[in-house]
Formats: structure tokens, C-alpha cells, sequence
């Protein structure tokens, strides 16, 4: 019992929260979504041809809610990349609300259908993904991240 408990725990640890960046064969989709004002927008228009950073979030995850004003400040410092915030599942007016809250500039999409999510391979909030001007994620952070070390995952991967 002991040797089962010791497993479980293990495993939850690196299964939980663990910070990694790892390169992928997933790829950014091209699917419909609305942005937080209601708007329908495509998601290929989100790439620019600069590296993006995306950011899958929930309004009920607490580190989300930390993290989400890190990288809005790494956004507004770094004009060569793109950030995008996208809710998983909450309601459109609950994600509005926040952002508006916080003050986010970033695009902030809804992906209440879990297309993006379930394209990535995302699996737990908060996780961050670099996508290269291509559409292919070139990096994964699963966990909260700061905006100092968003910028040298972005360093590193590029």
C-alpha cells in the first residue's frame, strides 16, 4: 500500500503543474472562435508572421489569474511577438468582465468548443505555447509563467 501511495504521488507530481518546454508536431488550427467582444474571428488571422505566444487560461484557475497580467506585460514590452489569451469554456460576458478587469490589450479569443485546445494537445491551465510564424508550436510551458521567463523561452526557442 505504501509502494502504491509513493507511485500515485510520483506521478502526480510530474503530472501536475510541471513546467516543461518541449517541442511538438502539433499545429496551430485554423478554426472560427469569437474574441471577447463577441466577434467572430478565424484564428489563422492571429498569425502575423511574428512568433506567438499563447496562453490557454480559465477564469476559475487561480495561477491563471496570476499569470494572465505577466504576460500582458511581456506584451506590451516585446512588439516582435504576438500574444493571444484563449478561454477555455467560460462564458463569454465572465471572460469580458475579466479581462476588462485587468486590463488586457492582448487578443483575448474564447474557445468554448475546446477546437484550439484540443489542436495543441492542451490538457491543463495554465498552459503556454509558442507558435512559430509556420503554425507549428515550437515550445510548451505547462504552469504558471512569469513574463521574465516567458521572454527567455521565447529567446531560447527561436
Amino acid at each position: 500500500m505504501k509502494r502504491l501511495f509513493v507511485y500515485a504521488l510520483v506521478l502526480l507530481t510530474l503530472t501536475s503543474c510541471a513546467r516543461q518546454s518541449v517541442e511538438s508536431e502539433a499545429r496551430w488550427p485554423s478554426v472560427s472562435v469569437i474574441d471577447s467582444s463577441g466577434a467572430e474571428i478565424n484564428t489563422d488571422d492571429l498569425l502575423t508572421g511574428n512568433t506567438l505566444v499563447v496562453s490557454l487560461w480559465s477564469t476559475w484557475c487561480v495561477p491563471c489569474r496570476r499569470e494572465l497580467p505577466q504576460l500582458q506585460e511581456f506584451a506590451a514590452k516585446h512588439n516582435d511577438v504576438s500574444v493571444v489569451a484563449v478561454n477555455l469554456g467560460d462564458k463569454l460576458d465572465s471572460v469580458a468582465a475579466y479581462a476588462q478587469e485587468i486590463g488586457l490589450t492582448m487578443p483575448v479569443v474564447i474557445d468554448t468548443e475546446g477546437r484550439i485546445s484540443s489542436a495543441l494537445g492542451v490538457t491543463s491551465v495554465p498552459s503556454t505555447l509558442m507558435i512559430n510564424s509556420h503554425g507549428k508550436v515550437i515550445a510548451t510551458h505547462v504552469g504558471e509563467i512569469t513574463a521574465e521567463e516567458l521572454a527567455v523561452l521565447v529567446e531560447t526557442s527561436n
